[in-house]
């Protein structure tokens, strides 16, 4: 990998696990790291790195924002405190906000707060959400997350289309 300004990382399928589109969480609202994730972020250290994350069901009333909130702050604790901090769009999907992705409020929010160069910069995600986000907030590189995790899992047209929906 090449030497990045800061690193963004979606939440959901990216670092954690899902379970119908959902981040999956255990009877104690406890929530899986996928392969890999724990040791390439804390690997990181030293770097800047963000979530942005698209979590609607906040806006449904299937989730707190303190959940979504937790959700951060697990993987945080999981990889060595690594990440600097975060941004969570808590909007319907046909909202119309700018900070929804693959709109790119999210990002560009962080990258004013912390003086951020996008164009240096590179988001890993697990849609095509996530890789236009990319494009939309002029960040330089994407990384789909199963190659920078070194997960390389099988990824078909029908995975992008359900990824996106």
């Amino acid at each position: 990998m090449g030497s990045y300004s800061a690193y963004f990382f979606d939440l959901g399928g990216t670092l954690l696990a899902l379970d119908d589109d959902e981040i999956a969480r255990d009877g104690a609202g406890r929530v899986r790291l996928l392969p890999g994730v724990a040791e390439r972020l804390a690997s990181l250290q030293g770097q800047r790195v963000y979530v942005v994350s698209n979590q609607s069901g906040v806006a449904r009333g299937t989730l707190s924002i303190a959940d979504a909130r937790g959700f951060v702050e697990q993987v945080n604790a999981q990889a060595d405190r690594v990440i600097a901090d975060y941004r969570i769009c808590t909007h319907e999907p046909d909202a119309g906000c700018v900070c929804r992705k693959p709109a790119p409020g999210l990002v560009l929010f962080l990258a004013s707060a912390h003086e951020l160069d996008l164009a240096s910069a590179v988001m890993v995600g697990d849609s095509l959400a996530d890789e236009r986000c990319a494009r939309n907030a002029g960040i330089g590189t994407f990384i789909w997350a199963d190659e920078f995790f070194g997960t390389l899992a099988p990824r078909t047209a029908h995975d992008l289309i359900l990824a996106t929906a």
